[in-house]
């Protein structure tokens, strides 16, 4: 990979960081805020400099990316620190995926990508830099990262135009949306990261939820589409792991538990995901998973249409090559999921061993537990027993 040459957006964002002082207007103020979490973590900010922000975001004046962005300074000082929080998810919500825009995704995955290239740039070629300092990466490892994160950015898909993706929208988001709560360096790769699959799983979601309005129309190419479609964003973001298996246990758990409270668990996308594709049994509504997403249960308990009631209802009426187009289209998002709960489980039992979940369960052992869930488990169970071509139990013959 060459090294960047000119000034890139981060680059940028990373010089008014090192020069940043607080002053009195409200982006001034916002930016004196980051500069301090960057240097120090979120947990070391004082209450002087929280009773600023308090009275900075009831100001009119202030905007709304920095509004949120100070809503999720306060969140720990306010008792609601959460997953989305943490990942200051309502920062990045201007340039999330929604159903009338799903592809935005992509371009947001590739704008986060490319700025934490350009952070682990920046630190690497100035080592006295005061933000994150505590556990830098070795030149090469910094190197290697640079070159999967660039990797990746051209794979999900690089920035182009489009009516959310305004520049200077773009680079005030990117710039407030990442809040470590330590000064550990490799925090700021750990939340890009989770921030990249949160962005594919609320892509994912828009377009299963796209699919089921398709379905009603009778359209069963255009439902094996977006089914597929689905499944290729979470095989394209696979490379994300790799990506985060760069940084060491040892550092992972440096400020692991500084991030108690917030957990994957609490992610709404990943459960729309699942109920679009079928209800989950009660034992599962009932269960942590989703009594950490109460949104997205209620939903689920309202009796909305799922792909597999769908399937349910309408299979019976298909072609053989209507009946084949789908099969493929669901095993295909299944398999995607499977694997990438495996390397998630493969991933944090390397990270974490034996320690307990953030998010109150019982870490690996949940997520081994979890590699038994299926997307679509009630199609399995309503073939014939003799039919082995969709298996919803225990195993699928095509895993």
């Amino acid at each position: 990979m060459s090294e960047p040459r000119g000034t890139t957006v981060s680059e940028r964002a990373a010089a008014s960081v090192i020069d940043a002082q607080p002053a009195g207007t409200t982006p001034d103020l916002a930016s004196a805020i980051r500069l301090q979490i960057l240097r120090h973590g979120k947990d070391k900010l004082g209450n002087e400099a929280l009773d600023q922000v308090r009275a900075s975001r009831a100001d009119t004046a202030t905007g709304p990316v920095v509004a949120d962005f100070y809503h999720c300074v306060l969140d720990k000082a306010e008792n609601r620190y959460s997953y989305r929080s943490y990942l200051a998810l309502d920062v990045l919500k201007p340039l999330l995926p929604t159903s009338a825009d799903i592809h935005t995704g992509q371009i947001l995955v590739s704008h986060l990508l490319r700025d934490l290239a350009e952070f682990e740039w920046t630190t690497l070629e100035n080592a006295d830099s005061t933000v994150l300092p505590s556990g830098r990466p070795g030149h090469q490892v910094a190197l290697r990262r640079i070159r999967k994160a660039a990797a990746l950015s051209e794979i999900t898909g690089p920035p182009s135009t489009s009516p959310g993706f305004a520049g200077e929208l773009v680079e005030e988001v990117v710039r407030f949306s990442v809040l470590p709560v330590s000064d550990h360096h490799d925090e700021y790769l750990f939340i890009r990261v989770l921030q990249c699959y949160e962005t594919v799983f609320t892509m994912m979601a828009a377009t299963l939820e796209d699919a089921v309005v398709v379905a009603a129309s009778g359209c069963v190419s255009e439902v094996a589409a977006r089914i597929e479609s689905a499944a290729t964003a979470l095989d394209q973001a696979s490379g994300l792991f790799s990506l985060l298996a760069t940084m060491p246990p040892a550092h992972f758990r440096a400020f692991r538990a500084q991030t108690d409270g917030s957990s994957a668990i609490q992610s709404e996308a990943y459960k729309l995901v699942e109920i679009f594709c079928a209800l989950p049994r009660r034992g599962r509504l009932d269960s942590p998973a989703f009594l950490s997403v109460p949104r997205v249960r209620l939903r689920a308990l309202s009796g909305h249409d799922s792909l597999s009631s769908w399937h349910r209802r309408r299979h019976r009426s298909w072609s053989d090559a209507e009946s084949t187009m789908v099969t493929n289209a669901l095993q295909l998002l299944e398999q995607s999921h499977q694997r990438w709960k495996r390397t998630h489980h493969s991933v944090a039992r390397s990270m974490i061993g034996s320690s307990n979940g953030t998010g109150g369960t019982d870490g690996i052992e949940y997520l081994q537990q979890c590699t038994e869930n299926r997307l679509f488990w009630p199609i399995g169970e309503q073939r014939p027993q003799h039919d082995s071509s969709f298996d919803g139990g225990r195993r699928y013959p095509w895993i």
